[in-house]
């Protein structure tokens, strides 16, 4: 694996940890802020857990995600803040991809990486006096 792309899934898989600093996506968080930035980024590694485990969502496919419309505008501003992403993901047709000069065995490797080093962190969040369940 690169170096690039193996510091890359690091930072990705910081899921908001503390201590907790960006080096590669720091500009991209200045932008966005802590939040949209850890959001954003797991559902990059939810995106790579599912492929490995075999869940197909709608918008988990196996050759991409494809963003909500809520969140196509902010993974913009990541890709443009961070143009190290494009090592790993290409940012086309309102979808998010594997970056095509990768060959299928580093795809597996980071598959592999994500599936050993990320860990779906499960939460609870009030929203009024509603209880909404999730996990980032």
């Amino acid at each position: 694996m690169k170096t690039i792309i193996k510091e890359l899934l690091i930072e990705l898989n910081l899921n908001g940890k503390k201590p907790f600093q960006y080096k590669i996506l720091e500009k991209a968080d200045d932008k966005l802020g802590i939040s949209d930035s850890v959001s954003l980024t797991n559902w990059l590694m939810h995106w790579h857990k599912k492929i490995k485990r075999g869940f197909p969502f709608e918008e988990f496919q196996n050759d991409y995600f494809e963003p909500s419309d809520v969140l196509l505008p902010k993974y913009k501003i990541l890709f443009e803040n961070c143009p190290e992403l494009s090592e790993l993901y290409e940012l086309k047709n309102d979808k998010i991809y594997f970056n095509s000069s990768l060959a299928d065995e580093e795809k597996q490797e980071i598959l592999d990486y994500v599936d050993e080093n990320y860990r779906i962190v499960r939460h609870t969040v009030m929203l009024g006096n509603h209880n909404i369940y999730g996990c980032i």
